[in-house]
């Protein structure tokens, strides 16, 4: 079975409720969806309207972020888990070619495919790496697509809380080890709006170059000071490819 963790905070019942539409129209019909209030007035009424068991409630308070998917994380039955946003779109077979993919490659430890931008901004995001570079990546930035991955359950650790404001990049950053996998798919039509978590992107950034620091001193004993931790973080302004190199080949 699938478990798929979905944390509401402040969040717009309309885009929730296509966002939830496509997951209950999903072509693989064996999922639990947990569903965690983290500060949105009225979800648990709203939910029951879709009337089906597999819709899970749960509300222990304004936790944040990373701390309630942590909490989604440990009520998780399935062997596979996704995380899903609240005012994403998933493509209807998106947890079908996931789940088949996993069943048949077992040293395959997590998947997650191609999200395409609708909203304020559109585009698709085609990009093509390797296995290998995925993990080697993840020093640096965030290749995984949070909103369009899947990944087995008992290889993976807590949805920990040092990093609130990049808690995404932290889960795939200290799981580099395990094995990652690109399917060349559109998965999952990502909203972009107002409102999204990540617009505050100093904060953002902020802490991906504290994930970076961390990385480096966690693995091989070197921490760089957060100056050169941003220049080595693909998407800030101070970002030096040169740099990224220098350091990627002698990883």
């Amino acid at each position: 079975m699938i478990s798929i963790l979905l944390s509401c905070y402040n969040s717009n019942m309309d885009f929730l409720d296509e966002q939830i539409k496509s997951v209950l129209a999903q072509t693989e019909k064996e999922f639990e969806l947990l569903v965690y209030n983290d500060g949105t007035s009225g979800l648990e009424e709203f939910l029951k309207k879709y009337n089906d068991p597999r819709i899970k409630y749960f509300d222990n308070g304004h936790l944040g972020y990373s701390k309630a998917y942590n909490y989604l994380l440990k009520q998780a039955t399935g062997e596979y888990v996704c995380f899903c946003d609240h005012d994403d779109i998933w493509v209807p077979d998106k947890l079908d070619i996931e789940k088949k993919y996993l069943d048949e490659h077992p040293e395959v430890d997590c998947v997650f495919g191609w999200l395409k931008w609708f909203g304020e901004k559109q585009k698709v995001e085609e990009f093509h790496i390797s296995d290998d570079e995925i993990s080697k990546e993840l020093y640096f930035w965030q290749p995984v697509r949070q909103p369009a991955t899947m990944f087995r359950r008992d290889r993976f650790g807590e949805f920990d809380a040092p990093f609130d404001k990049a808690g995404d990049f932290w889960f795939w950053a200290k799981h580099k080890d395990r094995h990652f996998h690109l399917i060349e798919k559109v998965l999952v039509h990502y909203r972009r709006h107002a409102g999204e978590f990540t617009k505050n992107k100093a904060e953002f950034r902020e802490s991906s170059a504290r994930i970076i620091q961390k990385s480096l001193k966690d693995r091989f004993g070197i921490e760089p000071d957060l100056d050169i931790c941003r220049m080595l973080d693909r998407y800030s302004f101070a970002y030096m490819e040169p740099l990224k190199q220098f350091i990627g080949g002698i990883l």
